[in-house]
């Protein structure tokens, strides 16, 4: 199982991130973008796993919901990594929310390697993927487009809850399975 935690953005989120989404892929070419549905906010990436780790990576998500209080969440701004001359990957930030995000990931990651699994090694960028580059982007272009996407802004939207996703890839790209959802804190009902 290819297996992922996640946070979702809210149905409002979604529908602005997908105009996004639409004007991006009009000034692009050579991206592979990501179906509105599949836009998600990654907390941690667990790769291949048995299915009989799903309960261990289950009880280290809900050790870090039980300590994480529902927040506020915004999505705003474009970016690229690793960098505008080397664009590969183009995403949008944080604006509100980025510091809860950062806390619960950071509880999350503790928990994880408690139960053995490995630890960050790098620092933790909350951001939601829009596309992938083949290659790397012309510098000027993406220059131009991320001083034109710091406008953008999403809804804020509440967030309650994380997911434990499984991820089927195809020709047609990457298609996402919950395998569970756990509220936080006090919202916990599972």
């Amino acid at each position: 199982m290819r297996l992922f935690i996640a946070i979702d953005p809210s149905a409002e989120q979604r529908r602005s991130l997908q105009l996004l989404l639409q004007q991006l892929a009009g000034s692009l070419e050579g991206v592979r973008w990501v179906r509105p549905e599949g836009l998600h906010l990654t907390l941690k990436f667990l790769g291949e796993q048995e299915a009989g780790m799903v309960p261990e990576i289950i009880a280290a998500m809900r050790q870090a919901a039980a300590s994480t209080a529902p927040f506020l969440l915004q999505f705003g701004g474009t970016g690229v990594f690793p960098s505008p001359r080397q664009a590969r990957v183009i995403w949008s930030g944080v604006r509100s929310g980025a510091e809860e995000v950062k806390s619960l990931a950071a509880t999350l990651d503790e928990a994880l390697a408690a139960k053995g699994f490995p630890a960050e090694e790098r620092p933790f960028k909350p951001h939601l993927t829009l596309g992938r580059a083949r290659r790397p982007l012309p510098a000027g272009l993406i220059e131009r487009l991320l001083e034109e996407g710091q406008s953008f802004a999403t809804e804020t939207a509440p967030v309650h809850a994380m997911r434990l996703y499984e991820s089927h890839l195809s020709s047609e790209g990457a298609r996402y399975t919950v395998v569970e959802e756990i509220l936080f804190g006090k919202n916990r009902g599972n």
